[in-house]
């Protein structure tokens, strides 16, 4: 969860999951298989307490250059620390964090079918607007034990 790669840049959250060795460890083991070290960011800590556990609570990405962010500080926070406009990111604002949580598979959103009908539009238009495929997944099952759609995923590129 604390690992996020965009197709340009793997960004890693330290936290106490993920401490500064861990991410020197990816940074090296990535960098030895070719990946530019320039496009591996290390990001701090951007949010405390039970509303963000890992660094895709708070951020995930639709295609390469858009993410999913929360609308307020917890988001500004997050943007700011990932560098996302010097990077080149557009940013999609979701007033439900929790919606901020998303999966793409071959050009397909899956994401969190919560009730803010304010997120689901913004990420409707957004999907729409770049041509991507969109489902809502009831994950109130994942919710009780505070688990999402990225907990629950392990995507490779075959």
């Amino acid at each position: 969860g604390d690992v996020l790669y965009t197709g340009r840049h793997l960004f890693v959250g330290r936290s106490d999951r993920t401490n500064n060795h861990g991410f020197q460890f990816l940074r090296d083991a990535f960098a030895s298989h070719g990946m530019a070290v320039d496009g591996i960011i290390s990001v701090p800590p951007v949010v405390a307490g039970k509303e963000v556990l890992h660094l895709k609570s708070a951020v995930t990405h639709i295609d390469e250059y858009t993410l999913l962010v929360p609308e307020g500080p917890a988001g500004d926070i997050v943007l700011d620390a990932m560098k996302a406009t010097e990077r080149g990111y557009d940013a999609i604002r979701l007033p439900d964090i929790l919606s901020c949580n998303a999966v793409v598979v071959n050009g397909h959103v899956l994401a969190q079918d919560g009730p803010c009908e304010i997120s689901k539009r913004r990420m409707e238009q957004a999907c729409e607007e770049r041509t991507l495929g969109l489902t809502f997944v009831d994950t109130s099952e994942l919710a009780k034990k505070d688990g999402a759609l990225t907990c629950c995923s392990v995507l490779l590129g075959v």
